[in-house]
C-alpha cells in the first residue's frame, strides 16, 4: 500500500484531538462518578452482600430495607429538615444580600467604598477555625446556641464574602446607559435595581445560589461547633448519630445517597445557567 494511500486514511488531526479530549473526559468522570455509584449500590444491597467475596458491583438482590430502616429511626426526617431550612434560609439571605451589596459596590461608589470592599475579601483569607470561638462565645451570650437561627446566621456570615465577589463583578459589567435610561424614566434606585438590574444579573444570582447551597448544605464544621443537641443538628452533623451498637453500612449508604440528592439535583437543573454566570462574570462585553 502506497504512503498516500495510508495518508488519505488517517484520521484529521481535529477529529482525533476531540477523541482523545472526549476519552480523558469520559475517564475522568467515571473516576469522580465512582465513589459516589458505590455508595448509592451498597443503599440497594442487604447487610451481607456488601461485604461479599467475590464482590459485586450491581446488588444481588435489590432491596428498599436500608432505606425503610432510615426513615423508621425518625432521626433523619428532623436531621434532614434541620437542614433543609438551613439552607433555604440562608441561601435567600446570601443571594439578597450579596446583590445588594455588589450593586452598591458596582454602581454607587462612595469614599472608602474601595478599601471597605477589600476588607470584605480579605475575609476570605481567614480560616473557619480561628472564628469558632468568638462565635460559639456570642451565640451562647445571645441564645442562639442550638437553634436554626444560630446556623443560618454564621453560615450567611462566611458565604456572604465570596458571593459579594461575584455579584459585584455582574452588575459592574452592565452598560451605565441601561440604568440611566430607567432613571429618564422615572424608575428610582430601588426600582431600577429590582426591576433593571437584578434581571440582567440572573446568572450571577444562579451561580450564588448553586455555590452558597452547596457550602451551607453540607457544612459541617460550624454545625458541630454550634450544634451541641441532636434537636438542633442538620443532616452532616446527624449522619454519625444514625447508628446502632455497630454499623450498618447498608442503612449508611442509604443516609448518604439521601443527603448528595438534593445538590446533585439542583447542579442538574442549573448547570448551564452556572456556566452562563462564570463566564459572563470573567469575560466583559
Amino acid at each position: 500500500m502506497s504512503d498516500r494511500s495510508l495518508a488519505q486514511r488517517r484520521l484529521p488531526t481535529g477529529v482525533t484531538s476531540r477523541i482523545v479530549s472526549h476519552v480523558g473526559l469520559a475517564l475522568a468522570a467515571l473516576l469522580c462518578l465512582a465513589p459516589v455509584l458505590y455508595i448509592v449500590l451498597n443503599s440497594f444491597k442487604k447487610p451481607e452482600d456488601i461485604f461479599q467475596v467475590p464482590p459485586s458491583i450491581l446488588p444481588v438482590r435489590w432491596t428498599a430495607e436500608n432505606y425503610e430502616s432510615v426513615f423508621a429511626s425518625g432521626g433523619f426526617t428532623a436531621y434532614f429538615t434541620n437542614t433543609v431550612v438551613i439552607t433555604v434560609v440562608g441561601v435567600g439571605l446570601v443571594v439578597i444580600l450579596s446583590s445588594l451589596a455588589g450593586y452598591g459596590f458596582a454602581k454607587l461608589p462612595f469614599r472608602g467604598s474601595g478599601m471597605l470592599f477589600a476588607g470584605i475579601l480579605a475575609t476570605l483569607t481567614l480560616p473557619l477555625a480561628i472564628l469558632l470561638v468568638p462565635m460559639f462565645i456570642m451565640e451562647n451570650a445571645t441564645g442562639l446556641l442550638n437553634t436554626q437561627l444560630g446556623l443560618v446566621l454564621p453560615n450567611v456570615a462566611v458565604c456572604l464574602p465570596f458571593a459579594i465577589l461575584i455579584m459585584r463583578k455582574h452588575f459592574a459589567d452592565i452598560p451605565k446607559e441601561i440604568e440611566d435610561a430607567a432613571e429618564m424614566d422615572g424608575a428610582g434606585r430601588f426600582r431600577r435595581w429590582w426591576l433593571v438590574m437584578v434581571p440582567l444579573t440572573r446568572n450571577g444570582m444562579i451561580l450564588v445560589t448553586v455555590i452558597t447551597t452547596y457550602s451551607i448544605w453540607g457544612e459541617y464544621t460550624l454545625a458541630k461547633t454550634l450544634a451541641t443537641v441532636p434537636q438542633a443538628m442538620p443532616l452532616s452533623v446527624g449522619l454519625t448519630l444514625l447508628k446502632s451498637e455497630v454499623w450498618e453500612y447498608g442503612v449508611l449508604a442509604a443516609v448518604i445517597t439521601l443527603a448528595i440528592l438534593p445538590p446533585i439535583i439542583i447542579f442538574l437543573i442549573f448547570q448551564r445557567k452556572i456556566v452562563d454566570g462564570v463566564t459572563q462574570g470573567a469575560v466583559k462585553g
